[in-house]
């Protein structure tokens, strides 16, 4: 059961990200949008082997900036050290146009749309087909770029690797 973390946007900022598990966080979400006037975002989540402690030790991290139950006034840049640090256990909701083409550099090179909403992460830190900070690891003999986590080989000449299905 995954540790996750829901923001309250409003405005396009971030100011309240409630931290919690559940089995099924886009469930968890819809939930919890039902009582809320502003929209939630899926931020990202941990999988642990412990998610009581986990989720307990974060509470007590943000204790000082608790709002109400287990919504605190954390901004995303605070949620992504936590999620990095967690390696192939952590992983952060995609953007749903990630490795989208928004331009060219003066060289011809393309620029693609970041991973995460709220900051720019490289390939090489996070999949950006499943979110795992296991990163894409580029492999010589394919020479491809592979995500341990979900497989996922891909040479980023197309948006996904799902596309197809």
């Amino acid at each position: 059961m995954p540790v996750y973390f829901i923001g309250q946007v409003q405005s396009n900022n971030c100011t309240r990200i409630k931290i919690g598990r559940t089995g099924n966080i886009t469930r968890r979400r819809g939930q919890l949008q039902t009582g809320s006037p502003h929209p939630l975002e899926i931020m990202g989540w941990i999988r642990s082997d412990d998610e009581v402690a986990l989720e307990k030790q974060l509470h007590i991290d943000f204790a000082h900036r608790r709002q109400i139950g287990e919504w605190f006034r954390i901004e995303p840049g605070e949620i992504l050290p936590i999620l990095r640090a967690e390696g192939d256990s952590g992983f952060v909701a995609k953007n749903a146009d990630a490795f989208e083409i928004t331009g060219y550099d003066r060289d011809a090179v393309p620029e693609y749309l970041g991973v995460w909403a709220w900051c720019d992460l490289e390939f090489h830190e996070c999949c950006p087909f499943c979110g795992c900070f296991c990163g894409m690891h580029y492999q010589d003999a394919s020479s491809m770029y592979h995500c341990t986590n979900c497989d996922a080989l891909t040479d980023f000449s197309e948006l996904s690797p799902y596309d197809d299905e």
